[in-house]
């Protein structure tokens, strides 16, 4: 899992740094209470000294969790007899099975999405794509910040957050995947209704939000906030914006579109007449598994375009950022009209590559 934290180094030295957690070990009060006093010549940081360095300007660190308690340290050492680097944080817990639930939310999400039966499987290995059910190590690394290996502690973690969920029948982990069986049945639907009594109040739920918005400020900034922002707690750019979270300098410096797309209730026409969208700009649909870059339409001629006049007049709602290029999330259109455009492309290309190259 990836973090914020504030090291301090021999005492005179305090600073942010980037830090991803390599492996997580739970150790007993007693144990514990000893790292506090002393992180020098520590028997527990001994044993793990393999899973932390630095690198490219990134601590990779060791979490250290109290047994049945909150709190955490995360250390760091690039070797036997180099300093320790650590950082002392309140309700380290929460923090981490708050990004372990929303990497099974999606998790159990994309199952749901992608099957058409009552039992389905998703498996997490290194074919590329989000569609169809099918998502990367890297992606789960890219989205949640999230280090799953085998016996390094997280793998457990997600595995008994997964499992724990009613919809979710059975989670493994096996040959570098994560594979997760879910059923929808009358069985999972009464366990559901059981847990209605535990549903937050509105005025519970306001308030773990904005406790978890506060938190996430104070750990992230830019790019890395809105990611959390909007990929982890499903805010739009409107409400990012909105609320000030963000200002829209940084949101047009991280969204890499021009202050008007911001604004919202922008057309794909108005998009295909735009200067300062980047070339790699794509359309998206909530709904699609496909992306369409601009520029593709735009080598359709006008009579072709005018096939498609749903997807022209549908306006752009959100803005996904993958890799620094930006996805332009459409409303106003069913999803199909984007699918339809991606398969009228994809024969106007075959097309051309069947006719040749021109004759001069």
């Amino acid at each position: 899992m990836k973090i914020k934290a504030n090291f301090s180094y021999a005492l005179n030295y305090f600073g942010e740094a980037d830090c991803r957690i390599e492996k997580l070990v739970e150790a007993s009060p007693e144990d514990f209470k000893e790292l506090q006093i002393s992180l020098q010549d520590n028997s527990l940081l001994l044993e793990h000294k393999d899973c932390m360095y630095e690198q490219d300007g990134v601590h990779h660190c060791l979490l250290v969790l109290e047994r049945a308690g909150y709190d955490g340290v995360l250390a760091e050492a690039k070797g036997p007899g180099y300093p320790f680097y650590a950082a002392y944080i309140t309700g380290m817990r929460d923090i981490l099975n708050g990004g372990l639930n929303r990497a099974a939310d999606f998790i159990v999400q994309q199952c749901m999405e992608n099957s058409q039966e009552s039992n389905w499987q998703i498996f997490f290995n290194d074919r590329h794509g989000r569609a169809h059910g099918y998502v990367s190590f890297d992606e789960l690394s890219k989205r949640f910040g999230l280090t799953i290996r085998p016996g390094n502690g997280l793998d457990a973690m997600l595995l008994d957050t997964l499992r724990r969920r009613p919809e979710v029948t059975a989670a493994e982990l096996s040959d570098g995947i994560v594979e997760t069986t879910c059923a929808m049945d009358s069985k999972m639907c009464s366990n559901t209704q059981k847990n209605a009594s535990a549903v937050f109040s509105l005025c519970r739920t306001a308030e773990l939000f904005e406790n978890a918005v506060s938190s996430a400020q104070e750990l992230y900034r830019g790019e890395e906030l809105y990611a959390m922002l909007h990929g982890s707690f499903g805010l739009t750019i409107q409400e990012i914006r909105g609320h000030g979270y963000l200002s829209d300098q940084e949101l047009t410096e991280i969204c890499r579109v021009p202050q008007q797309v911001l604004e919202g209730g922008m057309t794909v026409r108005d998009l295909l007449t735009l200067d300062g969208l980047p070339e790699g700009a794509s359309l998206a649909h909530k709904n699609s598994v496909f992306l369409v870059p601009l520029e593709h339409l735009k080598l359709l001629a006008d009579t072709g375009r005018e096939n498609f006049t749903a997807l022209l007049d549908a306006r752009v709602a959100d803005i996904r950022v993958d890799e620094e290029t930006p996805e332009l999330l459409l409303e106003g259109m069913e999803a199909s009209e984007l699918d339809r455009l991606h398969d009228e492309l994809g024969a106007h290309k075959q097309a051309e590559q069947a006719m040749g190259p021109a004759m001069g």
